[in-house]
């Protein structure tokens, strides 16, 4: 009998469990934050009253930066986005009616950004950033709708996904929403100013900072818990960019703002994804957007400015001489072979003291890549180069051979670990394990 009425109890679970997994899978715990009276559409005074708003608001959020390639059409998608679990492709956001956006409601296109859910109750995998775009406001998301409408449509087909996005998993991302998109507000912070509340509404929202310098959890959901203390994205580390974060590397209001609208900056320049939010994004937004950003991003949360700090002191042993006495056993020393490797490698652009050469070479001096606790950023460069690089105003940086061919993994390491020590502050030395993960994870 107790058996019996054991075995029952587990079969009411099991049934009740399949129960709730069913429904979660067919969407019965998402709702929606779209009001009703987005499905009347806006009229063509709207349209053109809305159209240099939604421009800023596109630059804002970057639109172009993830949904065009390098040499390919604007806003006609393809870009690869790399996950554990496979390869997405940034989709076509024109107004083609067949490969685009063009045959997208003004009720679509709300539910997209608020919901992550596009036209056929398809849900969309948060490669989209709806969990940061949720919070943009209803007249900001017509803003954006009018003015994607208006671009040139591109009847460019959208690049298959590949992994397990070949198979059709969107029903299961309702589980995935259920644990990791959690609903979200417009900050609002008593007696911030008004440019505080701007640059926190860009960052947490259109702006999805958050996206790539947040850390994630194992199901790739943003951990909001580590609000902008550094992630990971295509093989390198999306550095801390809290308050303290960045005054730790030297940044302040200033120089802050001069790197998002040029991509240089004392702290060095712009590379990797971070070129790419540049070019499409910030150094074309409005000077006072850039400006609200820099501000929030630089405030603590007690609501003050975190002053910079000063540039990290070379430790003794990186710069010491060879003494004629210690000659052998200075030489074979790790630091002096790396500094050695420099001289001879790098120092012809980079300068013989770090100091960089404008238009040529950022400097390494005040370097916040060398400062950060992970050398990944380092090797990286090290290991695959930069490409030429064109600025803003006229400004660019010539490229950066690889040394993976030129350089041996030890003399990699030598060399990461006299820079990270003469001019970033990390004393600890890098090792060949690091470096040949390094090499493999930009594979």
């Amino acid at each position: 009998m107790k058996n019996h009425k054991l075995r029952n109890g587990i079969l009411i679970v099991l049934v009740l469990g399949a129960v709730v997994a069913l429904a979660i899978l067919l969407g019965a715990f998402r709702s929606s934050s779209v009001a009703s009276d987005v499905d009347t559409p806006l009229t063509a005074e709207e349209v053109q009253r809305l159209l240099p708003r939604g421009r800023e608001l596109a630059l804002a959020g970057d639109c172009f930066g993830c949904h065009s390639q390098t040499q390919g059409p604007r806003g006609a998608g393809g870009v690869p986005i790399g996950t554990p679990f496979g390869t997405l492709y940034s989709t076509n956001i024109t107004p083609d009616p067949t490969y685009g956006i063009g045959q997208y409601t003004r009720a679509d296109f709300h539910r997209v950004l608020r919901d992550g859910i596009a036209p056929g109750n398809r849900n969309l995998y948060p490669a989209m950033p709806y969990v940061f775009t949720q919070i943009t406001t209803p007249e900001d998301i017509d803003a954006l709708y009018a003015y994607l409408m208006s671009i040139p449509p591109m009847a460019v087909e959208n690049v298959e996904n590949t992994g397990v996005f070949e198979f059709p998993v969107r029903p299961f991302m309702n589980f995935w929403a259920l644990l990791n998109f959690p609903e979200r507000e417009v900050p609002a912070v008593p007696d911030r100013s008004e440019q505080w509340l701007r640059g926190a509404y860009l960052v947490q929202g259109l702006g999805h900072c958050g996206a790539c310098h947040t850390p994630r959890n194992v199901m790739m959901g943003v951990d909001f818990s580590r609000d902008l203390q550094g992630g990971s994205v295509d093989g390198m580390n999306a550095p801390d960019i809290t308050a303290e974060g960045l005054a730790r590397v030297g940044f302040d209001q200033a120089t802050l703002a001069q790197y998002l609208r040029t991509g240089i900056a004392p702290q060095g320049t712009a590379f990797g994804g971070m070129y790419t939010v540049v070019h499409f994004s910030t150094s074309a937004m409005q000077a006072e957007d850039v400006e609200a950003i820099a501000t929030y991003l630089m405030t603590d949360d007690t609501g003050k400015i975190v002053a910079p700090a000063p540039a990290p002191s070379p430790a003794p042993a990186s710069v010491a001489p060879v003494s004629q006495a210690g000659a052998d056993a200075d030489a074979d020393s790790g630091l002096q072979i790396g500094r050695r490797l420099y001289m001879s490698a790098c120092a012809g652009c980079h300068g013989a003291q770090g100091e960089g050469i404008p238009n040529v070479a950022p400097a390494m001096r005040g370097n916040a890549t060398l400062a950060m606790p992970d050398p990944v950023n380092t090797l990286y460069a090290v290991l695959h180069g930069i490409p030429t690089q064109v600025f803003p105003g006229g400004q660019r940086m010539y490229a950066m051979p690889p040394f993976r061919d030129q350089l041996n993994t030890t003399q990699v390491a030598e060399l990461s670990t006299w820079l990270r020590t003469e001019w970033g502050g990390q004393s600890a030395p890098v090792s060949a394990s690091q470096v040949e993960a390094a090499s493999r994870s930009a594979q």
